[in-house]
């Protein structure tokens, strides 16, 4: 059974390489990510993040737009698992993704002060700045 699923990973380069399969597993969380914001009426998820943020903020239609906002960077990301190996162009569109969600948190929690540092947003931040750092180190291991 497992051989069948291997089909639809992502290959790599003939040296091997994880980031393609990485992408991959943050696009499929990140589709999950997004369809909780159009199914949760009580917005939980979201609050957790925009913790510090004033209720009337945090509304169903913002959450709603971060969901879109997530689901076309995860779209964006599964792309890359796909063709990032040897294509600038797509490895560099994956880079600006994770550079712009960093960026996001990053202003929202020291500049709007409308996340702080705890569980909401942690994760967030862990992911974009260990994509972008490993992206960053290994840009002539897959364009080359």
């Amino acid at each position: 059974m497992i051989p069948y699923f291997q089909s639809f990973l992502p290959t790599t380069t003939s040296q091997g390489g994880y980031l393609p399969h990485w992408l991959l597993f943050i696009s499929v969380v990140s589709i999950f990510n997004s369809l909780q914001t159009y199914q949760s009426p009580d917005l939980t998820l979201t609050r957790r993040v925009y913790e510090s943020a004033p209720p009337t903020e945090v509304t169903k239609l913002s959450a709603r737009t971060f969901g879109t906002w997530t689901f076309i960077t995860s779209i964006i990301r599964f792309y890359g698992a796909y063709y990032l190996v040897g294509n600038k162009q797509i490895y560099e569109l994956c880079m600006w993704s994770f550079v712009v969600a960093g960026g996001h948190f990053i202003s929202e929690w020291l500049y709007f002060g409308n996340c702080k540092l705890g569980k909401g947003l942690a994760g967030p931040l862990i992911v974009s700045s260990t994509s972008l750092l490993w992206m960053y180190l290994q840009k002539d291991f897959y364009l080359n």
